[in-house]
Formats: C-alpha cells, sequence, structure tokens
C-alpha cells in the first residue's frame, strides 16, 4: 500500500530543499527521497527506487508550487497531512495548503511557517499554468496578504452536527423512508435538521471553531419561521413537527436570552419591525459567535 500527500506552496523551494523537508517531516533518510518536475516523471533521470518521490509543477496566482507526495506503507509511522504540511511549513519557511475533508473543492487548510493552521478557501482557473487564487481564510495569514479573513460559511455548512431529535422525527413521520421528496414531511425534515444544527451549535458553545457568521445564523432563523408556517400544513404528523421544534426551541432559549430584539434589529438594520416577528427573533446569543 502507498500513502499519498497534496500540498501547495507559496514559495518555490529547489529540488534538494524539498527532497530535505520532506525526509523531516516523513522521518526518513534524505537519500530515501527523490523530488523532481513533472516534466521528468517519465524520463530514466529520477531514483524511481526511492521509497518516497515527489512530483511538483508550478502553478500561477498566489501559490507557486503543487507537490504530490508518495510514500510507501514501510516508511512508519507515517504523520498526517496536516502533521506533514505543518513540520515543512516550519522547515521551509512557507505557508503549505493541503485539501480538507468537506465536499466542496475550494476547501482546503493552510499551515503556516509560525504554526498557524487555519482554514482557506482556494479557487482554481485555467491558463498558461493553473491559476490558484486563495481567497479567504479564517486566520490571518502573513504570506497571503491579499486573502479576505472571515469565516467560511461553506465549510460550516458540510460540517458534521448530531441531529438525534430531527432522526427521531425522520423515523416517526416517514417510517418506511418513502415520502415524497418535494412533499411536506420532507421538506419539514429539512428544515428541522438546519434548525437542530443550529441550536446544537449554540449548546456547544459554537464548537468547533468558535465562530458563526450573523448571515448564516439569520438564514437558520427564518428556517425557524418556515418551521411555524409548515406546523399548519404538516397534516397528520403535526403533533410530531411541533414536539420537536419544541424540544429545539427549549435548547435554543438555553443558550440565548431576551434583548426584545435589539441586537438583531440593529444588525439587520430593521429596527424595532423584529418586535413583529417570532420570538426567536426576540433573543440573542449569549455568547455572540460573530463580531457585532
Amino acid at each position: 500500500m502507498t500513502a499519498t500527500y497534496s500540498f501547495l506552496t507559496v514559495h518555490r523551494p529547489a529540488p534538494h530543499a524539498m527532497a530535505s523537508a520532506l525526509a523531516g517531516a516523513l522521518g526518513t533518510r534524505v537519500e530515501d527521497v527523490d523530488a523532481a518536475d513533472e516534466d521528468m516523471a517519465r524520463t530514466d533521470d529520477r531514483n524511481w527506487a526511492a521509497p518516497v518521490l515527489c512530483t511538483y509543477r508550478s502553478v500561477a496566482g498566489d501559490l507557486a508550487l503543487a507537490w504530490d507526495v508518495s510514500v510507501p506503507d514501510a516508511v512508519a509511522p507515517l504523520p498526517t497531512e496536516a502533521e506533514a504540511a505543518l513540520r515543512l511549513a516550519g522547515s521551509l519557511g512557507t505557508t503549505v495548503l493541503y485539501p480538507a475533508q468537506e465536499a466542496p473543492p475550494s476547501a482546503y487548510w493552510a499551515a503556516g511557517p509560525d504554526g498557524t493552521v487555519t482554514r482557506a478557501r482556494l479557487y482554481e482557473g485555467e491558463g498558461g499554468l493553473p491559476v490558484h487564487v486563495v481567497d479567504a481564510v479564517e486566520a490571518p495569514m502573513k504570506q497571503l496578504p491579499a486573502a479576505r479573513v472571515e469565516v467560511l460559511a461553506e465549510i460550516l455548512r458540510e460540517q458534521h452536527v448530531e441531529t438525534p431529535v430531527t432522526d427521531a422525527f425522520a423515523v416517526e413521520a416517514d417510517p418506511r423512508g418513502d415520502a415524497s421528496a418535494t412533499g411536506t414531511v420532507n421538506r419539514a425534515r429539512e428544515a428541522l435538521l438546519l434548525w437542530e444544527r443550529l441550536v446544537r451549535r449554540i449548546d456547544a458553545g459554537w464548537l468547533p471553531g468558535g465562530r458563526y457568521p450573523f448571515e448564516l445564523y439569520t438564514e437558520d432563523l427564518r428556517t425557524r419561521d418556515f418551521l411555524s408556517e409548515l406546523a399548519e400544513t404538516v397534516g397528520p404528523e403535526r403533533a410530531l413537527l411541533v414536539r420537536a421544534v419544541a424540544e429545539l426551541d427549549e435548547v435554543f432559549r438555553r443558550g440565548t436570552e431576551d434583548d426584545a430584539g435589539a441586537l438583531l434589529g440593529r444588525l439587520t438594520r430593521s429596527g424595532s419591525a423584529v418586535a413583529h416577528r417570532g420570538w426567536w427573533w426576540h433573543r440573542r446569543p449569549v455568547e455572540l459567535p460573530w463580531n457585532s
């Protein structure tokens, strides 16, 4: 079996420096590492017998090199991609990006030479060379000064959150799992899922990252609006939905406090109009996960 690593670096170190840094990151000898440009991948000039093979190629934009590293399992114990990236960053003095597990292809991690590790949004384009633009990061990175610093909402949407109340509702309301995808029951399940994801995050102190964009928060409050509307049309499953919403509402109340809608009125620029919305608009999180 062979392990693989994918890295992108802000700088373009020399091949011998790459080999030395990889040896240190992977815990092997420098002579066991062969680093070469992809143009040599089909030549006999490489040391194909080296246990660690690194093939790199030039890229344009905010980054300089893309690395593809293959390592046999015999080189053990192998570090995770995150551990290896941080070691490379420190050794080479460059910021190293590596892919995240979430579905969006733009989802990456960035490890800086100062030890900073943060989420990054990477866009790829085509040109004479592949163009890589680091659009945003969740923490400032000195070597990526053009990247905006913000919470990456698309990653939050992909993160797994336990939703036991929604799961129980789905089993009771659709025991055979054959409800129409566009039917009321499934729409209720989807809305309940979004509401539960928010209240579980509040209950956990906004873990794992401790931050949540205000825009996503208000989207979730509008989902709670929708649940109230659905409760009037869901049919025989209404009692199940009302019970599930009430259970989640109680969790929401625990992590919020009533301020008569003052915060949301100010942030949404709707002022006192918030007072005419559902009670969930009248409350604010005890711990604010955004800069207000």
